[in-house]
């Protein structure tokens, strides 16, 4: 199996103001193509910590990719670097030179004398054409790797791993690496974790974990191969799904949203959502699923009572007597938003998000939901841990969309 490090390069990322996104999206990609990923790392603008780094993630891998510090302002050092890590000089190429120009004529500006700087590459390596931007990548030997470096803009480095990494990498005919992913909502990493602590699994096979607020995700990885070895891999995710059963709501690529939107079409019902303290978030989490439109209908975000009383038909007596945060006013904003809308199905979230607001008998985290479905409503109180204010509204958002797949799933 082949193997890669990633470099991302920049101040900005190493100081915390830029959060790197690129080196996890590399990886995803390489990962795809039967390449395994020993390490990721980052480096400041500096260029003796940049060129020692680079020499040392070259030592024990086959693919070197870095990302960032190709710019024409005096903080882009990683050409530079790159060169020095090499033990080459640094030269003007006449290719890449060419291709800035060509890319200022495009954008129809005049360029700028720094951007020449983007034009000097260390002696040897082979320039990369950037179709997104103005700075040319460029690949080289380095160590025992082929390093190949791109761009930190997230836009031209996704085009230039497309356009040049990719086509090179399934060239290289390799298998790629086994990987399905099961994921689930309203079960914590630990409990998921015990549930599948004694499975055992065949040679080759490995779990991993990933915790993605308000979900978790197991991971079954196979080492890349045919026959045997696929079999075992397909015996191990047939071992997980059994083991995560009803908690289990996708696989790969599947969303939460979507799933539910399938469930409804199945049925041919609509869904309107009935909001107080998530403030819509359970709609927006609903239209995340392209296709929505096919089966929600809307929404209401009720804050105040007159608004639940007015829009929803929440009885006031109803919430003099029980108040807003109740599974009986629940009930109301569900069976409301439902008729106002001429939906099948109506869900509705009203609690207590914090930080204020809490009392000892409905604390900071209390949140009450209610399904109207067509055969009835039920309702229900769930009191979350008080995580902060919007980890509360994220978890109640997906717990009520959770809590309708599953009624619809397993009825």
């Amino acid at each position: 199996m082949r193997t890669a490090r990633i470099l991302a390069q920049g101040d900005e990322i190493t100081t915390g103001a830029t959060i790197d996104t690129n080196s996890a999206w590399v990886a995803e990609q390489l990962g795809r193509r039967g390449v395994r990923v020993l390490g990721l790392g980052a480096a400041p603008d500096d260029v003796d910590l940049l060129a020692r780094m680079l020499v040392d993630a070259a030592r024990d891998c086959d693919i070197l990719v870095s990302g960032g510090g190709l710019g024409p302002t005096t903080d882009d050092v990683t050409a530079e670097a790159a060169a020095r890590a090499a033990g080459v000089p640094l030269v003007e190429s006449a290719e890449a030179l060419e291709q800035v120009r060509a890319r200022f004529a495009r954008m129809g500006r005049p360029m700028s004398p720094s951007n020449a700087k983007q034009a000097l590459v260390p002696r040897g390596a082979q320039v990369l054409e950037n179709p997104a931007g103005t700075a040319p990548g460029f690949v080289l030997p380095l160590g025992a790797a082929r390093a190949f470096f791109f761009p930190g803009v997230p836009r031209e480095l996704r085009a230039m791993v497309e356009l040049h990494l990719v086509p090179w990498l399934e060239a290289g005919g390799a298998a790629p690496l086994l990987r399905r992913r099961f994921h689930v909502c309203g079960l914590g990493e630990s409990l998921v974790q015990e549930r599948l602590a004694d499975l055992a699994l065949p040679p080759g096979v490995r779990l991993g974990y990933k915790t993605w607020l308000p979900y978790n995700t197991v991971v079954v990885y196979g080492e890349p191969g045919i026959g045997e070895a696929e079999e075992r891999f397909a015996a191990a995710c047939d071992a997980v799904r059994e083991r995560l059963g009803e908690d289990r709501f996708g696989e790969d690529d599947e969303t939460l949203p979507g799933v539910l939107g399938r469930l409804l079409l199945a049925r041919r019902w609509t869904l309107a959502t009935a909001e107080s303290c998530t403030a819509g978030g359970a709609a927006a989490l609903v239209t995340e699923a392209p296709g929505s439109s096919a089966w929600f209908r809307g929404g209401v975000v009720a804050y105040a009572n007159e608004v639940k009383r007015d829009l929803l038909g929440v009885p006031a007596a109803l919430l003099e007597r029980h108040g807003a945060v109740s599974e009986e006013c629940a009930r109301a904003m569900a069976e409301g938003v439902r008729r106002a809308t001429v939906a099948d199905v109506g869900v509705s979230l009203t609690g207590i998000a914090g930080p204020d607001g809490g009392t000892a008998e409905k604390p900071v985290g209390t949140v009450c939901f209610a399904l109207a479905l067509p055969d009835g409503t039920r309702a229900r109180t769930v009191r979350f841990p008080p995580f902060g204010r919007d980890r509360v509204r994220a978890l109640a958002a997906a717990t009520a969309l959770e809590w309708l797949r599953r009624q619809l799933a397993h009825p």
